[in-house]
């Protein structure tokens, strides 16, 4: 039903598109995903005009929503990146997404495999994810939390990226909480970088909590998720926590 709208912006998409771009994103994401060599200010100027002269006028609310996801299954990161633009920038200002209706369809993005790399998760977590929370609070941010059970790994990193932009809000610390001592138990990196990354952000503003989570899953971090999450600290604090997370190694 979407093809003809999805092929129409992929069209715009590639006049702006150069090789070098294409090979500077593709290295600089060790090759996980595919680009079409787009700059970010060029996908933004094309969703914004394919929205305006093709989209707004002849698809309703519901239909946009769906293109928006529909734009998921796109080969090219730039696709995705344009539909989560669409979702940020276009349908979340209109009040056409919300948290009841479509945080399970979201989740599908992941356990369809169509969201499979950290930099779309990324991004796909802090501009729609983290505008949802910001919008709809705690029945929003529970829901997503509780990604963190998610067998996906990127569905479960996006449980801690989510809250990134809400990081100075105490009010999500629990939730984050429960997030961190799961997802630093799994073996992959992106597991644990998710975990430090939220931390580090949260150190800015309650630092006890982000001992305390250190300390009860020291055996658990990586060197540089620790990293991330005592960037902050002072030096001999770093200095500290990374002894012990070295006797962990050792004793291990």
């Amino acid at each position: 039903m979407y093809s003809t709208y999805t092929s129409s912006l992929h069209k715009l998409l590639v006049e702006k598109a150069d090789p070098k771009t294409s090979d500077w994103w593709e290295s600089y994401v060790k090759n996980s995903a595919p680009f079409l060599g787009v700059k970010m200010a060029d996908i933004r100027a094309a969703v914004h005009q394919w929205h305006q002269e093709q989209i707004a006028g002849n698809l309703t609310s519901a239909e946009q929503r769906d293109l928006a996801l529909a734009l998921f299954s796109g080969q090219y990161s730039e696709e995705k990146l344009a539909g989560t633009l669409f979702l940020q920038e276009i349908l979340l200002p209109a009040d056409t997404v919300n948290c009841k209706h479509d945080l399970e369809r979201f989740a599908i993005l992941f356990s369809d495999g169509l969201i499979y790399d950290w930099n779309i998760c990324d991004w796909f977590s802090i501009k729609v994810l983290g505008t949802l929370i910001k919008m709809f609070s705690t029945p929003c941010a529970k829901t997503i939390s509780g990604w963190h059970k998610a067998e996906n790994l990127w569905q479960a990193r996006a449980s801690l990226v989510a809250f990134v932009p809400v990081a100075e809000m105490k009010a999500y610390y629990p939730l984050i909480e429960v997030s961190c001592h799961q997802i630093i138990r799994r073996d992959e990196r992106f597991a644990k970088t998710s975990v430090g990354w939220i931390l580090r952000d949260i150190s800015k503003h309650d630092q006890d909590l982000v001992e305390r989570i250190i300390e009860q899953n020291i055996d658990h971090f990586s060197v540089e998720s620790l990293k991330n999450a005592t960037k902050y600290f002072n030096q001999q604090d770093k200095n500290l926590y990374m002894k012990m997370l070295r006797d962990t190694q050792t004793t291990g």
